[in-house]
């Protein structure tokens, strides 16, 4: 088949979830089929990292996002135009032309748009459309909403109001959209839903060695996003120091790229370790004995969490945190809520190593009977063949 990618960021490197899941999308689907990539990028160094990309892509077009123009579409924009915030503020006239440009001089089976902003680019086409949601947004602003606080909850909460309406607007325009979770189908009124989970490059991420006992907990993932310093904040306050006080050497290691200024002044380098970007996740992770996802908000299903199974860590998230991964507490994870039982599970689990090393070890077969890419890529190649014969 012959494929439109469309995505709002270069999917490469494979640092966020809106650049890793359309990277192995990509990956995966280009063993099969001729993909043409259309992308926003930021900063021209961006541009270095086509050479990534070209090995899956028949072709690639690139539009640059000026960042003030965008401020300005949502500024402006919000004033006059009952759009998402996040849609505006990827509105371009030069995407919107390539755009048309690429459907009116090539024959595509399939256009592909992943996330909900890039929907205003694509809606109106002939052709068969898949819309990849990955989750609802209005199910993750709700989350937001009720931490926010003061000027950003006023924000939050007129943003959510606008991708209700929207989300719900966009889903009956495409043939399918994709969630990850057939639990997010109940809050959508339509049957062109489809549910793909995320996989994980278990060739990669898995365990180079024996789980150490060595009392070091690890928490991984991108650390700009929001709701990550939230679960890392809340962790050190709520749970750390209690830790400690049983427990005196355990150690902290919070891995991952852009850690806030109030998350690096909490590291101090005796138990608390800040590493900012680090070469290898695998490696990391490799040298934990216990992985956590105190996830306070957020929704879906987390990428650092299927990475640190795969690894065969033992992990303790709260259900926000687990989200629509299919696992059984205290047999594949360990699933705590508060303060005292989120403590209470990572003592439980630094001082006993049998357990740990056992959960750890369930984790890692869950994540490859479920959660390989293999799975996901005939989902997803199922998918297009469906809507191609419907729409013929």
């Amino acid at each position: 088949m012959n494929i439109l990618f469309v995505t709002p960021r270069l999917p490469y490197p494979p640092l966020k979830g809106d650049q890793y899941i359309p990277y192995y999308r990509l990956k995966l689907l280009s063993r099969k089929h001729n993909i043409t990539l259309l992308t926003f990028y930021q900063h021209n160094k961006e541009l270095g990292y086509l050479k990534e990309l070209k090995p899956f892509c028949k072709e690639i077009t690139t539009i640059k996002l000026n960042r003030l123009y965008s401020f300005f579409n949502m500024l402006i924009g919000g004033i006059f135009s009952k759009l998402p915030f996040q849609v505006l503020y990827f509105r371009s006239r030069a995407f919107k032309k390539s755009t048309q440009s690429l459907v009116k001089n090539r024959r595509f089976d399939i256009v592909h748009t992943y996330m909900l902003r890039m929907a205003e680019y694509t809606k109106d086409m002939n052709e068969p459309k898949v819309l990849d949601l990955i989750d609802l947004m209005q199910l993750n602003l709700k989350k937001r909403v009720s931490i926010e606080k003061f000027v950003r909850k006023i924000f939050f909460r007129e943003e959510l109001k606008r991708i209700i309406r929207y989300e719900n607007q966009m889903i009956t325009k495409y043939d399918v959209s994709i969630l990850l979770s057939d639990n997010d189908k109940s809050y959508v009124e339509s049957d062109k839903i489809a549910a793909v989970s995320l996989g994980v490059d278990t060739h990669i991420f898995k365990r180079y060695s024996e789980l150490p006992d060595n009392k070091t907990i690890i928490f991984s993932g991108n650390m700009g996003y929001f709701p990550n310093e939230i679960a890392v904040i809340w962790f050190i306050e709520e749970c750390f120091g209690r830790i400690k006080r049983e427990i005196h050497e355990a150690k902290l290691v919070i891995a991952g790229n852009n850690p806030s200024s109030k998350i690096k002044k909490m590291g101090d380098n005796l138990s608390i370790f800040v590493t900012g970007f680090v070469e290898s996740m695998v490696s990391e992770l490799n040298k934990a004995q216990v992985a956590i996802t105190p996830m306070q908000s957020g929704y879906g299903m987390h990428i650092k969490i299927l990475e640190a199974m795969a690894c065969a860590l033992p992990i303790i998230t709260t259900t926000s945190g687990l989200g629509a991964i299919k696992a059984t507490h205290e047999k594949d994870v360990i699933i705590a809520d508060n303060a005292s039982d989120f403590t209470r599970s990572c003592v439980k689990l630094l001082n006993d190593y049998r357990l740990a090393k056992k959960v750890g070890d369930n984790a890692r077969d869950l994540v490859l009977k479920n959660y390989n890419w293999e799975m996901h890529v005939n989902k997803m190649e199922k998918i297009y063949e469906s809507i191609k014969k419907e729409v013929k």
